[in-house]
């Protein structure tokens, strides 16, 4: 498949150890399962819930939500996330269909899915592609659906200095872009409604919930 231009090998390489990064990481803003665990209650309860994680890395949020029932579906460009996500899935006996696909063109019909969720992904993107992703995802999303968007945000204080430390070394100009971007504009321009955002870790990473 023709990979765009946002693209990072990278992802492929250090895929065995994206998940103790992100746990490392999120020691310094109380705990990542804490952090993933409120993803996760945004996603249920729905009887028979279907979801897609999209940019779904390793599939953190989507093996989460399976262990509660959820029919899950992981989509992201990266083999190696992929290859890492379905070992999980495996060692953990949780059912969960992969897909290696770019969320801008969507592999779904219309109105496949009860909830879609993005976990720290939409940053590693630039906005033009973004605004594509959030068209999309409206489209998969079945009428009354609901989209969970877990991800960067300003932070404050401490939180911030680390953050502001963090994209320099770890994050390129699309996570400064992301988080500068009026996320409540884009989504509604998606055509989204009931926009909700919680912040946390001090305001370094936000939580959001919009409806069809």
């Amino acid at each position: 498949m023709s990979r765009p231009s946002y693209y990072r090998p990278m992802f492929d390489i250090f895929a065995p150890l994206y998940d103790l990064g992100i746990w490392i990481a999120g020691l310094l803003l109380g705990g990542e399962k804490r952090l993933r665990r409120l993803t996760i209650e945004a996603i249920i309860p729905v009887e028979g819930c279907r979801l897609l994680e999209i940019c779904c890395g390793t599939a953190t949020v989507s093996l989460a939500a399976g262990e509660k029932g959820v029919l899950a579906y992981g989509l992201d460009l990266s083999p190696g996330m992929l290859k890492v996500a379905r070992e999980k899935s495996q060692r953990q006996d949780i059912k969960l269909s992969l897909v290696q696909a770019d969320a801008v063109s969507i592999p779904f019909k219309q109105g496949t899915f009860d909830r879609v969720a993005a976990s720290m992904g939409l940053h590693e993107m630039p906005l033009d592609a973004t605004r594509g992703v959030l068209k999309e995802i409206r489209r998969v999303l079945k009428d009354n659906g609901k989209f969970i968007l877990f991800d960067y945000h300003h932070g404050e204080g401490f939180a911030g200095f680390i953050q502001k430390i963090f994209f320099v070394f770890a994050e390129h100009e699309s996570a400064r872009d992301f988080i500068n971007a009026d996320l409540q504009k884009e989504l509604r321009e998606a055509g989204f409604k009931n926009f909700n955002r919680r912040l946390l870790a001090k305001g370094a990473l936000q939580i959001i919930t919009v409806n069809v």
